[in-house]
């Protein structure tokens, strides 16, 4: 990780070093393309390089986190240092024992069982007859897969993938041990004994590589975090710099992204009697700069841009926000406050702007929508004017990751301890 690392490398400092490593793949238009390449060395194809130029120093006993967007080429990196993958050009020096978890299923033939799938893979990772059978009843009992354990893996949900897969690789006693995505996958519960099987790992001196998109997950376990985009190392450095660099990258890539989803939203319903339209809908951040990706325990700023196209008694603006999956989280309106705003009558030709602040937004990370109300509360049943389903998507980045559900509440802790005739009291906001 450092500049001398091919010194490092010589003396056998490093539990993994890579120069200069990239990985490049042949893109053709046609299979038959790829077969006259073949045959005839006919060079139909697009040059794709997955990795490219990526100098690694791993000290042994360090934790690694890879991160980036999708497409990366984080996995791709981590086939090469596990030498599932030959580079395209480079090197890759690997010291001590190496195990990984990285494609869902990958290394698991889908006709075995589970029992079978442990010898396989045990087999493959070095581990002799002896050593398999005496960990065998360990590696099963950490999956907790029960009955399932005599069963062919083709029918084992994803998770189950996932507690075999670590469950092996965990076994082997690695001195490297390789992750990609997968944990993601699992049951709270299993990630709990995941993560507490990476922090035996970590105090007994072993390297750990991990990729993640949970930054809460990367802040707290690695001391070195490599960020990557198309291929390259864009930055390498301590977990919270090379972090929020990533977070940043996400907002504005977050922003450009809901900016197109945005502009295409008119193939959501949109109905009412038409006296009154929104014209826009516009969200702030704390600094009040229009975004489309918001953060928990900021502020932020909603502003309905609306115009009247016919005289309208008592309109009403309200909004309703929802998560991606359809899930209602919050609906209001300025009429049910207690002290209500009244628009007694809006004469054709008016505009203006509703707008709505919120000095702490609770909402945890993931990815959120805004349906608008517009409704004549004249008569005696509110009858719809402008109701927009879907009118604006948005996205919640939680930084810190410090809770987990739909909401940040903000409990204060409060720990007392009493020893020796004394007593300590320790506090903390979240």
């Amino acid at each position: 990780m450092g500049t001398d690392g091919q010194s490092q490398a010589a003396r056998g400092g490093s539990a993994i070093f890579a120069q200069n490593l990239s990985k490049s793949y042949r893109i053709y238009a046609k299979p038959i393309h790829r077969l006259w390449d073949a045959l005839f060395g006919a060079s139909r194809f697009q040059e794709f390089w997955a990795v490219r130029n990526v100098y690694l120093d791993i000290p042994h006993g360090s934790t690694v986190g890879i991160i980036g967007e999708n497409g990366a080429g984080k996995s791709t990196l981590l086939k090469l240092l596990t030498g599932i993958t030959a580079p395209t050009t480079g090197t890759v020096q690997v010291q001590g024992r190496i195990a990984s978890l990285l494609e869902l299923g990958a290394g698991f033939h889908p006709e075995f069982t589970g029992r079978e799938n442990i010898h396989l893979n045990c087999s493959i990772l070095g581990m002799s007859p002896e050593e398999i059978e005496e960990r065998f009843d360990k590696i099963v009992a950490f999956s907790e897969l029960g009955d399932f354990i005599e069963r062919p893996v083709k029918t084992y949900s994803s998770g189950m993938y996932v507690r075999l897969g670590f469950s092996v690789a965990s076994s082997v006693d690695p001195d490297i041990l390789i992750i990609d995505e997968a944990l993601s996958v699992g049951d709270e519960h299993f990630r709990g004994k995941c993560t507490n099987k990476l922090n035996e790992f970590r105090e007994r001196g072993k390297t750990i590589i991990f990729v993640s998109h949970d930054m809460g997950a990367v802040k707290s376990m690695c001391q070195w975090v490599v960020l990557m985009d198309k291929g390259q190392v864009l930055e390498q450095g301590s977990a919270e710099k090379v972090a929020d660099e990533y977070l940043k990258r996400a907002h504005a890539r977050g922003n450009e992204r809901l900016s197109l989803i945005n502009r295409g939203s008119s193939e959501y319903p949109r109905w009412g009697s038409g006296e009154l339209e929104t014209t826009a809908i516009e969200f702030l951040d704390e600094h009040g700069a229009p975004t489309q990706v918001l953060h928990t325990a900021r502020a932020f700023t909603v502003r309905i841009h609306w115009r009247a196209h016919k005289d309208c008694a008592k309109p009403v603006f309200g909004i309703g926000i929802y998560r991606s999956d359809g899930t209602y989280i919050h609906g209001s309106n300025h009429h049910w406050r207690n002290e209500p705003i009244e628009l007694a009558q809006v004469k054709a030709g008016e505009k203006g702007v509703v707008e709505l602040r919120c000095d702490f937004l609770p909402m945890l990370h993931g990815q959120y929508y805004l349906t608008t109300f517009l409704y004549d509360h004249s008569k005696p049943a509110p009858t719809p004017i402008d109701h927009r389903e879907h009118a604006f998507t948005f996205e919640v980045l939680d930084v810190r990751r410090s809770q987990h559900g739909l909401f940040h509440l903000p409990f204060q802790w409060r720990v007392t301890r009493e020893f020796a005739g004394a007593e300590s009291v320790a506090e903390s906001r979240s």
